[in-house]
């Protein structure tokens, strides 16, 4: 993990490796790309804890501010914010199709016959079967929960000098 997140991290997304099953793609600035045998929920939780995140708490809080129930983005802390993207179709029934891509390495994005293709800052290329609509959505979505992480950062920093 400590690798991972010196390199830092860009991307993590579900796929499917041959005789592995539900695996973990992981891409990061400093140019790696590592599959890990862990399912992505796994993954996320094993960040979740690094950072010391509680994904429940942090997803109701910001889907409670964004009026959104489902694919809330997540803010590890005010530089890694992540946002959901639908990366594949699952094959089985707990296998997932959403990835999250780090808002701040997001350089563009552009329609292809209906699905997204993201362009991340070194060069890596995301494929989203979600519409540029419903991508930018999620990006609008990440930089409100930026804001709003910031202004809840900054009230509570002020608190504890009173």
């Amino acid at each position: 993990m400590e690798k991972i997140i010196s390199e830092e991290l860009m991307a993590f997304l579900p796929v499917y490796i041959e005789s592995k099953g539900n695996c973990t793609s992981i891409h990061t600035m400093a140019g790696g790309n590592y599959h890990i045998e862990k399912s992505l929920k796994s993954f996320l939780n094993q960040l979740a804890e690094y950072y010391i995140v509680d994904l429940r708490a942090v997803r109701k809080y910001y889907g409670e501010s964004l009026f959104i129930k489902n694919l809330v983005p997540i803010p590890l802390n005010q530089e890694n914010i992540f946002i959901p993207l639908k990366v594949r179709k699952p094959i089985c029934k707990n296998d997932g199709s959403i990835g999250y891509v780090n808002l701040k390495y997001i350089e563009k994005t552009r329609e292809n016959r209906g699905k997204t293709i993201i362009h991340l800052k070194n060069k890596t290329i995301i494929n989203s079967l979600n519409t540029i609509d419903t991508v930018n959505n999620h990006i609008k979505n990440g930089n409100m929960v930026r804001n709003l992480y910031m202004e809840r950062n900054s009230l509570n920093s002020v608190g504890e000098y009173d």
